[in-house]
């Protein structure tokens, strides 16, 4: 049985910047590729999945703000 590990928010956030990078790079190689290849259906496609990546990492890190704070 596995021994849960708990990560404080920093090292959490920092861990999810990592990990987004490789699959960022990830993405971005295959777009490359599918474009190159002729593939403009599939690029697309990736560069969206690219954005969503990107749009993900950015409001899971963002501050929370609450509604009462005017």
């Amino acid at each position: 049985m596995r021994s849960a590990h708990y990560q404080s928010a920093p090292e959490r956030t920092a861990q999810i910047f990592r990990e987004s990078t490789v699959v960022a790079k990830a993405i971005a190689r295959h777009q490359q590729e599918a474009t190159l290849q002729g593939r403009s259906e599939e690029a697309r496609e990736m560069e969206a999945l690219g954005c969503g990546v990107c749009s993900m990492v950015l409001a899971f890190t963002r501050p929370v703000q609450l509604a009462n704070a005017a």
